[in-house]
């Protein structure tokens, strides 16, 4: 069985992390993003589009990606606010030494997902990481997990998702996988 998880707010809440790192990424622009709006409307989206209305609605191109790439350099800043979720820990453990393919799909960039899996010695867990630059439509459609699918030959009867968010659970709901919900750890 394939076991395909996603990174945040279902394995680590990196919700302070992120939006740190963005609050940071913001201000050298000028703008500015609150916890509390960070955790409402930007977790679990892709940065091109909540990022627009954080910018006073229609920056430029190169401004969002300008911001969204200063946040990735700033984010190994901010791991210590990063917390596990330790009873996912435990079972994605379990069920890698039962013999399961473990596979993290996250919309999260490359870089950020590696830097945070090997912080918490969890990276070498994983026999796929699919990130936002691994497909070309993100959360809520079903590409990285019909793709983590594809790779390891199987199909959704046999895969298990572990999602959190609204765009996340579209995503997994829609490929045809058996789906569990973590709503707080």
């Amino acid at each position: 069985m394939l076991i395909c998880v996603d990174l945040d707010g279902t394995l680590l809440d990196t919700v302070p992390a992120n939006g740190a790192s963005y609050r940071a990424a913001l201000e050298e622009e000028g703008f500015t993003v609150t916890d509390e709006y960070y955790a409402a409307h930007c977790n679990g989206g892709h940065y091109k589009t909540f990022l627009r209305p954080l910018m006073g609605g229609d920056p430029a191109p190169e401004a969002v990606e300008r911001v969204h790439d200063r946040k990735k350099e700033l984010y190994s800043d901010f791991l210590d606010k990063v917390r596990p979720n330790t009873a996912l820990f435990q079972t994605l453990q379990a069920l890698r030494a039962a013999g399961h393919r473990l596979a993290c799909v996250t919309t999260g960039s490359r870089r950020n997902a590696t830097e945070v899996l090997t912080h918490f010695g969890c990276v070498c867990w994983f026999d796929l990481i699919l990130t936002s630059e691994d497909v070309t439509r993100n959360k809520p459609d079903p590409e990285g997990y019909l793709k983590a699918m594809a790779h390891f030959g199987v199909t959704p009867a046999e895969t298990l998702i572990f999602e959190d968010s609204g765009p996340g659970l579209a995503a997994a709901l829609a490929s045809g996988a058996a789906v569990l919900k973590v709503e707080e750890f």
